[in-house]
């Protein structure tokens, strides 16, 4: 179960305007191994930026490993945020997109 937005904290405050990313980077011969790694530098990346005091918030990541895709999804108040997390991990980044929530928001 994902977080609610007021769960989730950046330096214990909640993230203003959050927003969700959705991230998808093709990585030819992509194994568990390869994904597991990308994920642990794209989380460190998160927290360093974080700590920097970006708004931003690691939420999952996933490998279709047949497709040579890699996807991770991250909350923050731009995608400008987003871009630098890529960049700070020296992650391929060939798509990004804002995901909105399916299903309706509890109380």
């Amino acid at each position: 179960m994902r977080p609610s937005t007021s769960d989730r904290t950046v330096g214990g405050m909640a993230l203003e305007h959050e927003r969700t990313f959705f991230v998808e980077s093709y990585i030819p011969q992509l194994d568990a191994d390869g994904a597991s790694a990308l994920s642990s530098r794209l989380q460190r990346a998160v927290a360093q930026l974080a700590a920097e005091g970006l708004p931003l918030a690691w939420i999952r990541s996933f490998a279709l490993l047949d497709e040579e895709t890699y996807v991770w999804m991250v909350a923050a108040s731009q995608r400008e945020h987003v871009v630098l997390v890529q960049r700070r991990a020296g992650v391929a980044l060939d798509h990004i997109v804002e995901a909105a929530p399916g299903e309706a928001r509890g109380p």
